[in-house]
């Protein structure tokens, strides 16, 4: 396969995620949905699998305080965001939950790096 094209894969799903990530933050919450699964794990989970996939977009192992702060940032304005949605608000134990993904990704990331 093309290493043109590989790096194209590579990059849009990371974006393509992202893009999800943003709708699912600033859609109207309904109360229906993962009643049984907590908020904050899932926080966790999201913000885990988007650090797994910015570090296969970009310069993989590499540069991780950059992404961590990017997705940090993108995490605040999300949560400023669903303050003006209905039936949603700012959080920051939401914040310190996408924190704690983040910083699991980087650290599974760097242990298989070394390995």
């Amino acid at each position: 396969m093309n290493i043109k094209l590989i790096r194209i894969i590579k990059v849009t799903q990371f974006w393509t995620l992202l893009a999800v990530c943003t709708f699912m933050s600033l859609v109207p919450n309904t109360g229906e949905g993962l009643e049984a699964v907590s908020d904050k794990l899932l926080h966790c989970i999201g913000y885990f699998v988007l650090m797994v996939s910015v570090n296969i977009a970009y310069r993989p192992n590499k540069r991780f305080f950059w992404k961590i702060a990017f997705l940090l940032m993108y995490s605040f304005f999300m949560e400023v965001g669903q303050h003006f949605v209905p039936n949603r608000s700012f959080s920051l134990h939401d914040i310190v939950a996408n924190f704690a993904g983040l910083l699991i990704g980087t650290i599974i990331l760097v242990k298989c790096r070394s390995n």
